[in-house]
């Protein structure tokens, strides 16, 4: 046990100290923007989670690292895609959390690719009264699929650049609250602020805008050539 709570102490102290990505791509990408680093928004999200919360995170550059920035102290609270990288996966995931347990405050982390195939759940948590806060992570980007561009593509974008529209402006649109964070010290507030609306039956989209720094990628094999083990297929690669 002594040496867990060591483990876990040294990993607490270098996420502390992580404020941003450092590979390249992304200290170049985080020049000049007004907004917030991801790790440290992820951070502030962690300091404000309320007591016996359920998230559940999408596939995507943000939603891989957000996994090391989420504490539970329950069972049944979180609840990730992982190696199945079924895209849009964790909105309706934490909708049908919150319909087994209301009791708790459900959030979903999602990215804002993901967030285009799942938003049209909004309108299942307003007619059915199934409450919820999704805290969407807005970069313009496909991370995930970008990263591997710039590691495997020298950087030779194809259709992992995008311009999204105001998704807090769609959310209320829609009929539910919309609210655009855009500076740290407003991220732990605006969480539990939407947290606290569930109990009056109302969903919430927190629109995160956060630079388009790149964490690693989820599977760092995902692009290298495969090994073949069986000798009929040695001269396949």
């Amino acid at each position: 046990m002594t040496d867990i709570r060591n483990e876990k102490a040294a990993w607490e102290t270098e996420l502390d100290a992580w404020h941003h990505e450092r590979d390249p791509w992304s200290l170049e990408a985080m020049k000049g923007s007004a907004y917030m680093h991801p790790r440290q928004m992820l951070r502030e999200l962690e300091r404000a989670m309320p007591a016996g919360a359920m998230v559940s995170t999408d596939i995507g550059n943000i939603c891989s690292v957000s996994n090391s920035y989420l504490r539970f102290e329950r069972p049944n609270s979180m609840f990730a895609a992982m190696s199945f990288g079924n895209c849009g996966y964790a909105f309706p995931t934490i909708i049908g959390a919150k319909l087994a347990a209301p009791e708790r405050p459900a959030i979903a982390y999602v990215g804002d690719g993901a967030w285009t195939m799942s938003f049209g759940e909004i309108l299942t948590c307003l007619r059915e009264r199934i409450p919820v806060t999704a805290v969407v992570f807005n970069n313009q980007q496909w991370g995930a699929e970008k990263k591997n561009q710039v590691d495997f593509y020298g950087k030779r974008f194809v259709a992992t650049n995008l311009e999204n529209p105001s998704f807090a402006g769609i959310a209320r649109a829609m009929g539910a609250e919309g609210v655009v964070v855009d500076k740290l010290s407003d991220v732990g507030p605006a969480l539990r602020s939407a947290c606290a609306a569930q109990n009056q039956g109302k969903t919430t989209v927190l629109e995160m805008m956060v630079t388009r720094e790149l964490g690693d990628p989820f599977r760092r094999d995902a692009l290298s050539k495969p090994v073949r083990f069986l000798p009929q297929y040695q001269s396949y690669v």
